[in-house]
């Protein structure tokens, strides 16, 4: 018996601070801090909008992690402090990218885009599905074979067995990667489990 992926591994893949290095060329431009920094010292770097998260996860899909003015800054710093999901997390601010839109979803939350939760296992990709669930959509055979290239060529970089690669299309048609995680730790999304697991099971 053996572990699906070590400790290490899962640090490395479940951190936008270890993974952001193998898939820089994928994935909107980011920078860390161990504090969240004065706006002042991002608007050196950023422009508005801005995208904040924690290095491992935003905050339930919070619509305050879209930043558009100081005074959403300054709410966005007070959910970060006080949040159980962020305090704990290194402060990420990456590029905000527009998606291509799937609905108007709820103005609480991040709008739902023509995003998909990808598997990968020891490089190939085993489980592919859309990622919002209160919305309907679905890509056609094209994008999802794009989608699908993109998802193996980032697990390639990624050491570890078994990979989570979220992926969205922008509003350009370009396929870029969202997130990655230890796919022991994700949830499935409108993936069925047993096909997921019948290709592992057929992979080994």
């Amino acid at each position: 018996m053996e572990l699906v992926n070590t400790p290490q591994q899962q640090l490395n893949i479940s951190r936008l601070t270890r993974w952001y290095g193998q898939l820089q060329d994928f994935t909107p431009r980011s920078q860390w801090f161990e504090s969240p920094p004065a706006l002042e010292q991002l608007l050196q770097s950023f422009q508005f909008p801005l995208f904040l998260k924690g290095d491992r996860q935003t905050a339930r899909h919070s619509a305050a992690s879209i930043v558009r003015n100081s005074q959403e800054y300054a709410e966005a710093l007070r959910l970060f402090e006080s949040d159980p999901l962020l305090r704990w997390q290194t402060f990420v601010c990456r590029d905000f990218v527009p998606l291509r839109s799937v609905g108007e979803g709820v103005a609480s939350k991040i709008p739902p885009s023509f995003e998909f939760r990808s598997f990968c296992w020891k490089g190939v990709p085993v489980g592919f599905g859309p990622y919002w669930g209160a919305v309907s959509y679905s890509c056609s055979a094209s994008e999802q074979k794009a989608a699908l290239e993109l998802a193996a060529r980032a697990a390639a970089r990624l050491d570890a067995t078994f990979v989570c690669i979220d992926l969205a299309m922008t509003r350009t048609g370009e396929w870029i990667v969202i997130e990655c995680n230890d796919a022991m730790e994700a949830g499935y999304a409108s993936i069925s489990p047993l096909s997921l697991w019948r290709r592992i099971c057929d992979a080994l």
